[in-house]
């Protein structure tokens, strides 16, 4: 055997004995790369933060309870046109894959990588895909080890193909479709369609017309850019571009298409927060009865109040809910998270007569009133007959109880060096009876207390007096900037609040309205 003949053996011979090996470090490397590829149970319950509902009497959603704003809805619950809106601008070809567009994947190579178009070689990922990336989203941690970047990258899409090829073996077109729109976020706090028809149109999805959701369509895209509260031109635009292409797939025929384009933008902005909203000091209040522990005595100052939450745990099931209920693996609900429906007995048209009323009464009688007594005080907003010694208690104990004085004092301030803080000019926001309800400004610390402590506040409760449920319930007149609950917090004397009750007994007694009782104490 000449030498030539045994390079070759050796070569063949390194060959069948190192691949094996090989193979096994590959495979290893794959199944590592992959291995958190959601399984099919993942699939079947992806974990998605769907928000509380608290829905009123009437059915309607008062508000939610929230991390990220999205209640879900069925394929049927949404209007058709929403449908082919998605269908035609984001995956035209939807109905026609098995979750990969490799016409599309052709599209974007030619385009964006060969011709080097960044700009005009569009999307190559399916609805599936998109599905995908929501639910289960990328790796995101940065490596400076060069070409890292673009490694993830590809394993990132291999794995989101992979995904989205399961979840079409999965569900079917229609839930596919759905779950998509229930999961996209559209900016201004809402995830999911039915939040972003709430907040940017006050309707629901199943009632939004043909430009109403090709606008909302339009804004997956990049929710700020085409935000229409934000960017107004650009998101026209951008909704004109969702309405040419539901032409170019037949969707809408021309006329339609160029009699919606004319149409102006025309919003129903309600964003929705945890400050917003009529119903504010009405979650903040479910959410510390339901969270409520089992009563311990050393817990509480008063034996009287130790009694009633005692009597309210055993008696009352939504007193502690959260705390005796659990879910089937025996962890606790999250209400912000586990997507509840608590139906309620408030009614939401009383509930908005209700803040309209607080707000209009406060604002333009209370409050006037007493700015007029006040203003010549020399000690405003406290009486003149208010000792200095009083008001520096009761200032001391509101800068005590402020945010500012707490955050300092975990950021291990001294003491002087928090209460000098009260002195200095901040830039800040305050709350004021005009239509945002705040105003910017620059006050100290200081002069912000006694600015809101010029503010007169109110509380309101309806309740049915054959049932006993609560109609409409308001803490006071505004939830973001006061946070106190009168309601339910505030324990005031029933004063005068007794007479219609001690009256309506008498006359049931046979006294009548004009009868005359003598003002001196009675014994019985």
């Amino acid at each position: 055997m000449n030498q030539k003949s045994r390079d070759k053996v050796k070569k063949w011979f390194w060959i069948i004995v190192i691949s094996p090996f090989v193979l096994v470090v590959f495979a290893l490397l794959m199944v590592g790369i992959f291995t958190d590829i959601p399984s099919f149970e993942e699939l079947e319950d992806p974990k998605n933060n769907l928000a509380t509902e608290l829905i009123s009497q009437e059915g309607e959603i008062l508000t939610t309870f929230h991390i990220e704003n999205r209640s879900y809805i069925a394929y049927d619950e949404m209007s058709p046109d929403l449908i082919n809106a998605v269908i035609a601008t984001e995956d035209a070809r939807f109905y026609n894959h098995s979750g990969i567009d490799f016409k599309s994947l052709a599209r974007v190579a030619v385009k964006s990588i060969i011709l080097g178009q960044r700009s005009s070689g569009g999307g190559g990922s399916t609805i599936s895909q998109q599905l995908a990336k929501t639910l289960f989203p990328r790796d995101t941690v940065v490596s400076k080890i060069p070409g890292a970047a673009t490694f993830n990258l590809v394993v990132s899409k291999f794995k989101e193909w992979i995904t989205a090829v399961k979840l079409e073996r999965n569900y079917t077109k229609n839930e596919i479709v759905s779950m998509y729109l229930n999961s996209v976020f559209f900016g201004s706090n809402s995830y999911g369609i039915r939040a972003a028809a709430s907040t940017f149109f006050g309707k629901h999805p199943s009632q939004l017309t043909i430009e109403e959701g090709a606008l909302l369509v339009g804004m997956v895209n990049k929710p700020t850019r085409y935000n229409p509260v934000i960017n107004p031109d650009l998101s026209l635009a951008r909704r004109n571009h969702v309405l040419n292409q539901m032409h170019k797939y037949h969707y809408i025929d021309q006329a339609t298409c160029d009699s919606l384009k004319a149409l102006p933008v025309k919003l129903n902005y309600n964003p929705q927060d945890h400050n917003s909203g009529t119903s504010a000091y009405f979650r903040d209040m479910l959410r510390r009865v339901m969270n409520a522990e089992k009563p311990q005595r050393s817990r509480y100052r008063q034996y009287d109040d130790y009694r009633a939450d005692s009597i309210l745990w055993r008696d009352d099931p939504l007193y502690g809910w959260l705390n005796k209920n659990h879910r089937a693996d025996g962890t606790k609900y999250n209400l912000d998270k586990d997507g509840l429906k608590i139906y309620t007995t408030v009614n939401a048209k009383m509930q908005q007569y209700a803040q309209e009323a607080i707000e209009e009464h406060l604002s333009k009688d209370l409050q006037p009133t007493f700015n007029r007594e006040i203003k010549w005080k020399t000690n405003r907003p406290f009486s003149n007959n208010v000792s200095k010694t009083l008001i520096e208690s009761i200032m001391n104990k509101a800068r005590k109880w402020s945010d500012r004085y707490r955050n300092l004092k975990n950021a291990g301030l001294s003491e002087e060096e928090i209460m000098a803080s009260f002195s200095k000019p901040v830039r800040m926001s305050v709350f004021a009876w005009n239509d945002r309800k705040y105003i910017d400004t620059t006050l100290t610390p200081d002069d912000s207390i006694k600015y809101y402590k010029s503010f007169l506040r109110a509380a309101f409760m309806a309740m049915e007096p054959n049932t006993g449920y609560v109609r409409a319930y308001i803490g006071g007149p505004n939830y973001r900037f006061f946070k106190y609950d009168n309601a339910r917090q505030g324990k005031r004397q029933v004063g005068s609040t007794i007479k219609p009750f001690l009256y309506t007994l008498a006359m049931q007694e046979g006294y009548t309205p004009c009868y005359k009782v003598v003002n001196v104490p009675q014994t019985f």
